[in-house]
């Protein structure tokens, strides 16, 4: 399946048909061998979901998904930089530089499976009640490349077993660096518009970093933790609207740093690039930049956003920042991480929120969540406070 979507709305009403369809017509034979196991035996086609069968299928299209819940899994305590680099052969020059941009705190799971980093956000969501059975679409994202473990290993697989759920469809999207899980929403809310008997997709992502300082250090401005996380997806119970997503993939960079010449284009052109994304991020919601919400940037870059904030118009306070320090860049998994410590409470109070993924292999990515109830008036821009 392809894995890069064009920017699409993910606004909260789908276009309808002219007609409602039946919700139960008689189920189509398989093909002899295919779809062994797909879904359970009924003469009802598609199965309906317990709780939503009442809705006709035109209902559910237009149903607004969002999110239902969110967790994330970073292993162990977290580690401070400053005991952790001695013996590791880093300048002290590094480590300042490190401090200065808001880098402390690190998570190390390498002693874990990518599937039991995500089982520790599972595991959250089915202790507050989420029947595994009830998720029709699992899609899988990551950034670092051994997080995707050569065949026979399967992530997937593997999730499966401990659950025990029986999905209709399971995949990992293709590469997109930390843009990745905003292709994999995209993913989630266009399969469960198209399957209207569809309750749940969920969203999962692992990253772990192999090496030392050398692979952990982002440059100067970051600090690489392991992580898993689990994004729920549906139409009902939601805790936030799934506004809007925007990704960009320049497809020219997609080596990444892997040589002189694409370094020197990957810092030439990031940080515009990231600028236009969230430019044209709001100009497709239709709002002005100031007024798309507080971002929640991945977790690390920190004088980089503060510039691109500049640049709008956009007041420091309009990112947040402070799980650079905290946790560490757990690539994919930010947007769990920064939903759980500050988006979550943001929309509770009314307040939009946008995650902001860059990367350095030419993706990028704008996820807008928008609150269940009224929308709070925005925040004053710096330029509008000094009006």
């Amino acid at each position: 399946m392809a894995a890069c979507m064009t920017a699409c709305s993910l606004t909260s009403r789908a276009r309808s048909s002219s007609s409602a369809s039946p919700m139960c017509r008689p189920r189509p034979a398989a093909p002899a061998g295919a779809w062994a196991g797909w879904a359970p035996q009924t003469k009802c086609w598609p199965p309906q979901p317990e709780g939503i069968d009442t809705m006709s299928v035109q209902d559910q299209q237009q149903a607004t998904i969002g999110l239902v819940d969110v967790a994330h899994g970073l292993p162990g305590p977290a580690i401070d930089i400053v005991d952790w680099v001695q013996g590791q052969n880093v300048a002290p020059t590094v480590i300042e530089q490190l401090l200065e941009n808001g880098c402390r705190y690190f998570h190390d799971g390498t002693d874990q499976s990518d599937a039991q980093l995500i089982s520790l956000a599972i595991d959250q969501m089915t202790e507050r009640g989420l029947n595994p059975l009830d998720v029709a679409y699992v899609i899988h994202a990551h950034t670092e490349a051994f997080s995707m473990p050569a065949p026979p290993v399967s992530v997937l697989s593997q999730l499966a077993a401990r659950y025990g759920w029986r999905t209709r469809m399971a995949f990992s999207v293709g590469h997109l660096a930390c843009a990745s899980v905003g292709n994999a929403l995209q993913w989630a809310a266009t399969l469960l518009r198209r399957d209207p008997s569809a309750r749940y997709a969920l969203v999962v992502t692992s990253d772990r970093v192999f090496g030392q300082a050398n692979h952990r250090i982002r440059q100067t401005a970051g600090i690489q933790s392991d992580g898993g996380s689990a994004l729920l997806i549906g139409r009902e119970g939601l805790r936030a609207v799934l506004d809007h997503i925007t990704v960009r993939n320049h497809a020219e960079l997609f080596d990444g740093p892997s040589n002189a010449v694409n370094t020197a284009a990957i810092a030439r052109s990031a940080w515009v690039q990231t600028k236009n994304l969230l430019q044209d991020h709001a100009r497709e919601r239709g709002l002005p930049v100031t007024e798309m919400g507080e971002i929640l940037p991945i977790n690390a870059d920190r004088p980089y956003w503060l510039a691109i904030g500049k640049s709008l118009g956009l007041s420091a306070e309009q990112f947040f920042l402070d799980n650079i320090g905290r946790r560490g860049h757990a690539c994919c998994a930010d947007l769990a991480v920064n939903l759980v410590d500050r988006g979550l409470s943001l929309l509770d109070a009314g307040r939009r929120v946008v995650y902001c993924a860059q990367s350095n292999v030419g993706a990028y990515a704008a996820v807008a969540f928008s609150p269940i109830g009224p929308v709070a008036a925005p925040l004053a821009s710096p330029q509008q406070e000094a009006a």
